[in-house]
Formats: structure tokens, C-alpha cells, sequence
């Protein structure tokens, strides 16, 4: 019987084991050809073969033959590979409960150090919206907890402010003492929480200032808020007082005086908020001299038009007598924007000093051999 394997016939290799079947014999079909799981290595051309299979491929008539691809206008801008990461981002070393995700963006390329280094990652834009409604939340519960203590404290305010003013005031409205008393209570409430309020609105608004910005941002706040405070004092213990003694000259003989309590508190919020705007004079003029629209000069030359301006602006609030009323309010004024000036002078010359040293160090930068 004849034998069919195709090892038939072929002498045996040492040990009696027989010789390898030809691997042709075994080849893939084209059918099963994509089915292969590894791919066959590459030929290596031989020293000769470069030049020619290039000479191969550049002829149209080769099979070979690729053509070339059409040039691309963004062939000209460069490739990126790769973006790196930032060099100044700190890694996260704390777990997900204490870390911050505002971190690596407070550390920037001119701060010394991270304010809070155990974060990573960005904030989005409802993240952001998340820590807002905590901020306000927290500023609420503040003015909440201070109204407490305002409520308290309502009547002692409302028996001085009358006292000072018309000595005895006239309600219409069985609602209307109350109605005021809880108007007064959220106000001082408000002032009570102030410093919460300021640190919730610093701490969500830190995180995307720079260490330049952090460092005169802080200051100019909190001056705001003092010299706020001291014109609304002085609106308080000084000005309403005064306007309300001057009005009280125009009333004659026939004329019977009853001034309701809203009355009375509403003119007095608006002269505290009045002169509360206009104790941020100096501080506003600081900030225009800062930036370089105005100058100390300026200023000083048109020293005729503020004070025409300052008396038209009493003479509005406090019509009546001169001395008693705008003289006696617009000296305050006037010494408050001579005030003004002499401020502006002395950050501009800060501001001078600062650039001169800019450009001289620029020079020298300049001189220094490369």
C-alpha cells in the first residue's frame, strides 16, 4: 500500500525523527490570509536593492508606484506632539475628602508657594456655580445670625436717632413701628456680619488673582469699607442732625410738626449712604493717579471748580442757612479733597519711582554681556 503523506520518502533527521514538511505546502489562502495574527517581518533589502526599489517607486509604470500626496496649507505650521504639563501644578498629596480643586490654579509661575498645594484639577463652570450658592449661603446664615442681635439693639439705635433729630416722631400705621424696627434689625445685622461676609467674598474670589493682584486688592477693600464706615458715622452722629435743625427754620408760626418714624429713618439711610459714597473720594483718586488718568496737577489746578461743586453739592442737601449748613459742611469737604490731592501726590510719585527703577534695570539687563 502506497503512503500519501507528503513526509513520505524523506530520509529522517539524526534521532529518527522525520524531516520538517515543506512550509509551501502549508501556506495561507487568500481567503484565510486576513485571519493571520502575526504579521510577516519585513525583507531586508540587500546593499544594492535601496536605490533601486526607490528608482522602482518613483516610476509611474512600476507597480510600485506611489504617488504623492498634494500639499496641505497646515503642513507649514508646526506638529505638536505632545502638550506638557504645567511645571508650576503641585501633586495632589491628600485624599479626595480634603482636597481643594481650586489648588494648582492658586499657584502661579510668581508666587513662592501654593496657598493650598493638596488640590488638582480645574473647577468647571457649575462647580463654580456650586461654590457660589455655598458663599452666599454662608453669608446669609451670617446676616441671619447677626439679625438676632440687631433685633436687640433696634430700639436702643430708634430712641437715639429721634432724640437727636425731632425729639418725638408720629406713627400711622399699627405696622409701621414694626415694619421699621425689622428694616433697622437686618441693616445692623448686616454690619455685624460684615468681616464673615468679606472673608466668604474673598475666599471665593482669591483663587483667580494673581500674587500682584492678591497684595493691593486686600488693602483697597478694607479702606473701602473704613472710610464707608466713617461717612456713614459721620452722616449719623453729624450731618442728619444738622439738615433736620435747618429744615425745622422754615416751619412758621400755624405750622404743626408731626414727622412719621419711615420718614425720618428713610431720610437718614440716604444721607448715610450719601456720605458714605463720598468718603471713597481719596480712595478713588488713589486708584485714577494708580492707573495714570488723573494726575496730582490736574487736580490741583481745578481746586476753583471742586470747591464751586462742593458748596452747589450742600447747598442741595442743606438748603436753608449758610453758615450753619454749607459752610459748616462744606469745609469737611473741601479739606477732604485737598485731602484727595495730596494722597494722589504721593502715589504718583510712588508710581515714578517704581518705573524709573523699571527702566533702570532694563538698561543694565541691556549693558550685561550676553
Amino acid at each position: 500500500m502506497s503512503d500519501d503523506r507528503p513526509d513520505a520518502g524523506k530520509p529522517a533527521n539524526a534521532g529518527g525523527r522525520p524531516t520538517p514538511p515543506d512550509p509551501d505546502l502549508f501556506a495561507a489562502s487568500p481567503v484565510d490570509a486576513g485571519a493571520a495574527s502575526t504579521p510577516p517581518e519585513p525583507a531586508v533589502p540587500a546593499a544594492g536593492e535601496p536605490a533601486a526599489a526607490e528608482a522602482a517607486s518613483a516610476d509611474p509604470m512600476s507597480p510600485s508606484f506611489t504617488p504623492p500626496r498634494p500639499a496641505h496649507p497646515l503642513d507649514s505650521y508646526p506638529r505638536v506632539e505632545s502638550i506638557p504639563d504645567f511645571p508650576h501644578r503641585e501633586p495632589r498629596r491628600g485624599g479626595p475628602d480634603d482636597a481643594d480643586p481650586r489648588a494648582w490654579r492658586e499657584f502661579r509661575p510668581d508666587d513662592e508657594k501654593p496657598l493650598f498645594p493638596t488640590g488638582d484639577g480645574e473647577m468647571n463652570f457649575f462647580q463654580h456655580l456650586e461654590e457660589l450658592r455655598v458663599v452666599l449661603m454662608r453669608s446669609v446664615m451670617a446676616i441671619a445670625i447677626g439679625a438676632v442681635g440687631g433685633w436687640w439693639l433696634a430700639p436702643i439705635v430708634l430712641e437715639d436717632a429721634i432724640r437727636r433729630t425731632v425729639k418725638v416722631v408720629t406713627v400711622l400705621s399699627p405696622f409701621e413701628a414694626f415694619n421699621e424696627r425689622l428694616k433697622l434689625m437686618v441693616i445692623l445685622g448686616s454690619m455685624i456680619a460684615l468681616p464673615i461676609v468679606l472673608w466668604q467674598v474673598w475666599s471665593f474670589v482669591v483663587p483667580g488673582l494673581l500674587k500682584r493682584e492678591r497684595s493691593w486688592i486686600l488693602p483697597l477693600v478694607m479702606s473701602s469699607v473704613v472710610l464707608f464706615a466713617a461717612g456713614a458715622a459721620a452722616a449719623y452722629f453729624y450731618v442728619v442732625p444738622l439738615v433736620v435743625h435747618v429744615l425745622e427754620g422754615f416751619v412758621v408760626p400755624g405750622m404743626l410738626t408731626q414727622i412719621r418714624l419711615s420718614f425720618l429713618l428713610d431720610f437718614t439711610y440716604n444721607l448715610a449712604l450719601a456720605c458714605g459714597i463720598l468718603a471713597q473720594l481719596p480712595l478713588v483718586t488713589m486708584l485714577l493717579t494708580a492707573i495714570g488718568l488723573v494726575t496730582p496737577g490736574f487736580l490741583l489746578r481745578q481746586w476753583r471748580y471742586a470747591l464751586v461743586a462742593i458748596f452747589l453739592l450742600t447747598a442741595l442737601i442743606t438748603p436753608g442757612d449758610v453758615v450753619s449748613a454749607q459752610l459748616v459742611m462744606g469745609v469737611p469737604m473741601t479739606a477732604l479733597y485737598f485731602l484727595s490731592v495730596a494722597l494722589s501726590a504721593l502715589v504718583a510719585k510712588k508710581r515714578t519711582e517704581a518705573d524709573e527703577a523699571w527702566m533702570n534695570e532694563g538698561e543694565e539687563k541691556t549693558r550685561a554681556p550676553s
